[in-house]
């Protein structure tokens, strides 16, 4: 049942974030809510407070949606992004609004023709070594590349790679981790 519900959770997001795309498509704001979404769910990952007043049912929906008309604007967000945040917790879905936002900025990366790549490696790469791995997936892929770093020193060397759906693992760690196993098979 936990599954149903998340999954339902995850199509309800989708929902909102489309509808949104659409009218910011319309009114020629991607760029600008797509930003401010961004910020938005930056806010509410590094904000223990925020977090808890989209997750927690012990506020209501009225609470919700005057601390989130506020939030948006000190943070000087974008009149239809303070309207969308205002929706969602009005119709109970303060605890969607950050999936929602993730869901805008893929349908926006998807409407610019722009891939996205997650690399992560045991070290901090350097600007040169970036713009080659940039160059190199947007060959393979055959479309611009967005690409995200993250350092994870448990890889110990070499790199996983993401892009889209598809992992590619050629991390030392990992290629420990299949020697041992063969090693136990043997």
């Amino acid at each position: 049942m936990a599954a149903s519900s998340a999954s339902h959770a995850n199509e309800t997001a989708r929902r909102y974030a489309s509808a949104l795309f659409n009218l910011a498509n319309e009114k020629g704001e991607l760029e600008r809510v797509d930003t401010d979404l961004a910020s938005f769910a930056a806010m509410a990952k590094d904000s223990e407070d925020l977090t808890r007043l989209l997750d927690s049912p012990a506020f209501g929906r009225d609470e919700k949606t005057k601390a989130l008309q506020a939030i948006a604007e000190k943070a000087g967000l974008a009149k239809m992004v303070a309207n969308f945040l205002a929706t969602m917790a009005t119709n109970g879905r303060s605890n969607e609004i950050v999936s929602a936002a993730h869901h805008f900025d893929e349908l926006y990366a998807k409407h610019r023709g722009v891939k996205r790549a997650i690399a992560r490696t045991a070290e901090a790469m350097t600007a040169e070594q970036r713009q080659k791995l940039e160059a190199v997936l947007a060959k393979a892929v055959g479309s611009d590349i967005e690409l995200e770093t993250e350092v994870v020193p448990d890889l110990i060397g070499g790199i996983q790679l993401r892009v889209g759906s598809t992992l590619i693992d050629a991390s030392v760690a990992s290629k420990l981790e299949r020697m041992n196993t063969a090693m136990k098979g043997a």
